[in-house]
């Protein structure tokens, strides 16, 4: 495992290099088995599940607040800035001109007209939709800055699955984030060249990628035929049954799953479970699939609480 020290005033803080990038080694979920901490994916998916936008909010808030106590770098999440824009976009532009699922047509309390009518429907789908993706996508980031290829290794051993088929999934999370840094890394450099992005039109913008990222996945194709060849001079096969290959593993010998590891594991597919059926009590299931499709409901609640 690669780890860097990095100083500063009063204290050295020592990092790691995780599957996001270089995260501090110890933080608050080192605690948790790396199967626990893999488990973190489906809170944080659990809005997917749930349309009233104020319940989702909340686990966006917690996974926000989870990167502050585990340190992640700011500077991480912000290259993740540009597509977070570009999904807001295409969320926008997908929900003003196909009606929700949420709220039936015909829609009534139009925004704007300019070509075609837009809709305080469409809008507050789209808001809706926003903050589930953000909870989603904010939350898988979270759990791959805490994690590295061995945690992955460690997870999947813990629930039976064979070595080769861990061995695939830790080295292909493994070569698309090196692709990613590797491209970042070129792009960067020839900004400090002079190369403006900015001034670039579209297609330009598509050409250029296009030149940085041909030549990444040849060489990143080039690495996985070589691995490839490296795990069949070893003996490793896809055909073989477990029974008759032996292998002694030494890998996560010291990871045990402890007890408030298996009690938030068990805690989080229940949390799984009680949402599933919450949605289909007559109590709770209309609070869960609840949607502000009035905008009577926001001066209401601004006179409610100001």
């Amino acid at each position: 495992m690669e780890t860097a020290t990095l100083a500063t005033p009063g204290s050295k803080i020592e990092y790691r290099k995780t599957i996001f990038g270089y995260t501090p080694k110890e933080t608050p979920f080192s605690v948790l088995h790396p199967l626990a901490r893999i488990m973190i994916v489906i809170v944080f998916n659990i809005p997917f599940l749930i349309v009233n936008p104020f319940l989702n909010l909340i686990f966006l808030a917690t996974v926000l607040i989870c990167y502050r106590v585990a340190n992640v770098p700011k500077a991480y999440l912000l290259k993740f800035t540009p597509f977070l824009f570009i999904l807001t976009f295409f969320l926008f532009l997908s929900f003003a001109f196909f009606p929700s699922v949420w709220i039936k047509p015909p829609y009534e309390y139009v925004i704007f007209q300019f070509g075609f009518t837009y809709y305080y429907e469409n809008f507050i789908a789209t808001v809706t939709m926003w903050v589930r993706w953000m909870s989603a996508i904010f939350g898988v980031i979270f759990v791959l800055s805490i994690i590295d290829e061995r945690d992955i290794n460690i997870a999947l051993k813990s629930l039976r699955f064979p070595y080769f088929f861990r061995f695939i999934v830790a080295t292909a999370l493994r070569c698309f984030f090196t692709f990613y840094y590797d491209a970042m890394q070129i792009i960067e450099a020839q900004k400090a060249r002079g190369l403006d992005l900015d001034s670039m039109g579209m297609l330009r913008k598509a050409k250029y990628y296009a030149a940085v990222m041909v030549p990444l996945i040849m060489i990143e194709l080039k690495k996985a035929d070589e691995m490839s060849d490296a795990c069949d001079s070893r003996g490793y096969v896809t055909t073989f049954k477990s029974k008759d290959y032996n292998r002694t593993e030494y890998i996560g010998h010291d990871k045990i799953l402890k007890f408030h590891d298996k009690a938030f594991i068990i805690f989080v597919v229940l949390f799984l479970l009680a949402v599933l059926i919450a949605r289909f009590l007559p109590i709770i299931g209309p609070i869960i699939k609840w949607i502000p499709a009035d905008p009577a409901f926001w001066p209401s609640l601004f006179q409610r609480f100001f």
